[in-house]
Parts: C-alpha cells; sequence; structure tokens
C-alpha cells in the first residue's frame, strides 16, 4: 500500500509539471516584429575586415 501511495504522488507531480509546460508553451506573447530599423553592414567575416565588395542593387 506504502508503494501504490509514492507511485500516485510521482504521478501526480510529473503530470502537474506536464500541464504546466503546456500552459507555458501555449500561451501567445506579442511579437514586436517591423518596429525598428536594423543595421545590416557587414564588417567583417571570421575576425577579417571585408576589402572590394561585389555592389547590391536592392528594389522593392
Amino acid at each position: 500500500m506504502r508503494s501504490d501511495r509514492y507511485l500516485k504522488i510521482i504521478l501526480t507531480v510529473i503530470a502537474i509539471s506536464l500541464v504546466m509546460i503546456v500552459i507555458e508553451l501555449a500561451s501567445f506573447t506579442p511579437v514586436n516584429a517591423g518596429n525598428s530599423l536594423i543595421d545590416v553592414n557587414i564588417r567583417q567575416v571570421n575576425g577579417r575586415s571585408i576589402y572590394g565588395g561585389v555592389p547590391v542593387e536592392i528594389s522593392k
């Protein structure tokens, strides 16, 4: 009987933990995409400066 009670307590703790994980994953957080500009100029690659790049034209 004692091991049965212990097993029920352990399984209850596991079940409560799984429910908390599901609730945390299901909560929606607001997304702030596109609110500001990000500097995308590449200055170094693998610690080395870039010399003489290829010109790139960006069109919208």
